[in-house]
């Protein structure tokens, strides 16, 4: 593994060198910080003060210096890989809409972050670190590419040129309103992609002909019409896909629109696919509750976003370790299985395993062909109880009660609480 960073390290480099420490000596020690079997950089520079070789001022640059094409890099490769693995365990790829590959486009603003670095002491803002725009496919349910911001402040638009590059034809984009620019619309279309967006409420256009009722879907029902939109002199016809919500959302909207070019497929069933960009949110959210994905310590934007990078790293094995789970049992056993309590296990175990067994003793106990590891992790895979995995399930939730104020302060006992219902009973 070491030597295949090495390798992603070469090729995408571009000031950086690797002559006092290698790229894959950092790079694995911030994948255990990112599944949490190491708590922070410190942490792992005392365990592996050693094998690093080198002082801890240069092991804290050579971090903070991570070039974004670097980061980015060990995506791809990460998505390569597994996507390898998923085809010799046999994996099937999930069909969204018959025809097309289908990819959510989301960013993620790293959290804020301590005030270590000089120039931060003084202020009362917070830091952030950077932006995150991630692609995910649906088809694998990976992370397949990663465009990295440094700025914070700079608005995730402006890596749509870079998204354009990397989509091929009958490629199907599955975003968000913030995505929502005309002439980004418009240059996809021209390069035979697809896209399925809702409308922003900047975006504005000439409807044309009647709109009409396409049937219902489980948050609403659906109506179509037909929307040109202008770019100077270039115009695109769209259809405008309205669904009526039975229940408004978190921003208190009742109605949102939908705009696509895609014409062999009914509004019903956009309407549905646009729900399908909750796949990357929940990608997101997984990242967050069962790695350490984003660090507070981490006040230099490179090495922020390079910890993200390595936990889409780790979210694509994960993805290789349900496929093989998926090829061993039931599809409900695995996919009623706690993700949490997942990674748990993964994470408890380690340390002792990687300071009991070496890197050398690794490579001869797993296979080292793609073959070999399919075979290795669908042996391990019979052997896995799933039902001890199982989610707690939970009763409705219920609204919160009308809180009223206490007529002796602002603590109570929770003794005397308990011993009121005591003598009520």
């Amino acid at each position: 593994m070491g030597d295949r960073l090495d390798e992603v390290f070469d090729q995408n480099r571009g000031r950086q060198y690797d002559d006092t420490i290698k790229f894959s000596s950092v790079a694995m020690r911030m994948a255990e910080i990112a599944l949490g079997t190491l708590k922070n950089r410190n942490q792992a520079y005392r365990k592996y003060e050693q094998e690093l070789q080198t002082s801890v001022v240069a092991y804290y640059g050579k971090l903070n210096r991570t070039e974004p094409s670097i980061s980015e890099a060990v995506v791809r490769y990460s998505a390569g890989q597994a996507s390898q693995l998923l085809d010799q365990l046999g994996f099937q790829p999930w069909e969204v809409l018959p025809g097309y590959r289908c990819f959510s486009i989301d960013g993620n603003h790293l959290q804020k972050t301590e005030k270590r670095l000089k120039e931060t002491r003084g202020l009362c803002a917070a830091p952030l670190p950077g932006t995150t725009v991630a692609r995910f496919d649906h088809q694998t349910g990976l992370f397949d590419q990663a465009y990295l911001l440094e700025d914070a402040h700079a608005q995730e638009s402006m890596v749509l040129d870079r998204v354009l590059e990397d989509l091929s034809k009958n490629d199907l984009v599955i975003v968000d309103r913030h995505f929502c620019i005309v002439r980004f619309l418009m240059r996809l279309a021209a390069r035979c992609g697809f896209f399925v967006i809702r409308q922003h409420g900047r975006l504005h256009g000439q409807l044309l002909g009647k709109r009409r009722r396409r049937g219902r879907i489980d948050s609403g029902i659906v109506y179509e019409q037909t929307l040109k939109i202008c770019d100077g002199d270039e115009t695109l016809v769209v259809r405008r896909i309205t669904v009526e919500l039975d229940e408004p959302t978190r921003d208190g909207d009742t109605t949102i629109h939908i705009l696509s070019n895609v014409e062999d497929a009914s509004a019903c069933e956009l309407a549905d696919l646009y729900r399908q960009r909750w796949e990357i949110e929940n990608a997101f959210h997984v990242l967050t509750m069962t790695q350490n994905c984003e660090m507070k310590s981490n006040c230099h934007p490179r090495c922020a976003l390079f910890l993200f990078c390595m936990a889409m790293l780790a979210y694509n094995c994960r993805q290789v370790l349900l496929a093989a789970l998926y090829a061993e049992h039931a599809q409900e056993d695995v996919e009623a299985m706690s993700q949490y309590q997942v990674a748990l296990d993964i994470v408890l175990p380690m340390g002792g395993m990687l300071t009991a067994i070496d890197e050398s003793e690794w490579s001869e106990l797993t296979p080292q062909d793609g073959h070999g590891i399919a075979k290795f992790l669908r042996r391990v895979s019979r052997h896995v109880d799933v039902a001890s995995y199982r989610k707690s399930v939970r009763g409705p939730k219920h609204p919160p009660p009308q809180r009223k104020r206490c007529k002796a302060g602002t603590h109570v006992s929770t003794h005397r609480l308990l011993q009121d219902r005591k003598q009520r009973c």
